[in-house]
């Protein structure tokens, strides 16, 4: 067991017969509001986080941290079909930030597990924030 855990995520992630076992997911539809408004429809598999199915945006949504630790990923939920009940160390880290929001998620944290989502990105990767301009 490594100190991370980085071998259980990893079997969250691919099933525990590795990925020559693991059943070909189908592609799943997320739909994400951009902060200027525009909507992007995304595909996405199994267990992918909003964060992980972002990135075939061209302004993928902003992270901060590996953990949830920052909020920098927050997403306000619109529609929470196909969307995973939040864990409990999401559950804290919410509560902690965004008691009075309960339509807050973390997209680092918020696993995909059903077609129909729509969640609206508070902040997105911009080559000015690359920069730090």
């Amino acid at each position: 067991m490594t100190p991370w855990g980085i071998r259980n995520r990893i079997k969250d992630l691919v099933g525990a017969g590795g990925p020559a076992r693991a059943p070909k997911d189908e592609s799943l539809t997320l739909h994400i509001v951009l902060p200027t408004g525009k909507e992007h429809e995304v595909k996405a598999e199994m267990r992918y986080t909003i964060v992980m199915a972002s990135q075939t945006l061209e302004t993928p949504i902003a992270t901060g941290c590996p953990d949830g630790g920052c909020g920098g990923c927050t997403v306000e939920v619109i529609d929470g079909t196909g969307l995973a009940a939040p864990t409990a160390a999401e559950r804290k880290l919410l509560d902690e930030k965004w008691k009075d929001k309960p339509n807050f998620r973390l997209a680092c944290h918020a696993r995909i597990i059903g077609s129909g989502a729509r969640v609206k990105a508070m902040s997105v990767w911009t080559m000015d924030t690359t920069r730090g301009t």
